[in-house]
């Protein structure tokens, strides 16, 4: 007798969620749809793109760093990229966990790293990916630029203040 008000009430409440998880992520970043610009390379500086082309874990709102400056929020079927001086820097995520890794970059040289989400049993898991140019073309045909908003640039200080030290601890214990 009961059964389906219960599944109603649930599928409303799930769905409200859901669209309020969408809503929120959507204040932080501007997704051009259709637009797959590509940067040029800036002397002495290498190009990094991130892409998060998987719908898996579609309502977690992923953050991208390089060192201490945000490279992208988004959702699925995103992509961004930056230039970063050549040396040492440290490439971090941030979702519902940090993931993190160490690249020497060169002056010159591009770079393409994925945002791969894995969901687990009680929250989704980002993981950061170095690929190859090949796997990151086919992710420019399904995936849109995104930039970050006004509040997305304020919420990721707040970020790197609060979590950078994360990923500085996964590099760390990877060596």
């Amino acid at each position: 007798m009961w059964k389906r008000p219960v599944r109603t009430v649930m599928f409303c409440l799930l769905a409200t969620l859901l669209l309020g998880a969408t809503i929120q992520a959507a204040e932080y970043y501007t997704k051009h749809k259709g637009d797959n610009r590509r940067g040029e390379l800036e002397e002495g500086h290498a190009l990094v793109y991130v892409f998060r082309p998987a719908t898996m874990g579609a309502a977690i709102k992923t953050w991208a760093f390089v060192d201490d400056d945000l490279m992208m929020v988004s959702k699925p079927k995103a992509y961004s990229f930056a230039q970063v001086p050549a040396g040492k820097h440290l490439f971090w995520t941030k979702s519902e966990n940090t993931s993190a890794m160490e690249l020497d970059v060169e002056a010159g040289e591009t770079y393409y790293l994925q945002v791969k989400i894995k969901m687990g049993f009680n929250k989704a898991r980002a993981k950061l990916l170095q690929i190859d140019e090949a796997e990151a073309e086919k992710f420019f045909a399904k995936c849109s630029f995104v930039e970050p908003t006004e509040e997305g640039l304020a919420r990721a200080t707040e970020i790197v203040a609060n979590r950078k030290h994360r990923a500085e601890k996964k590099v760390a214990e990877k060596k």
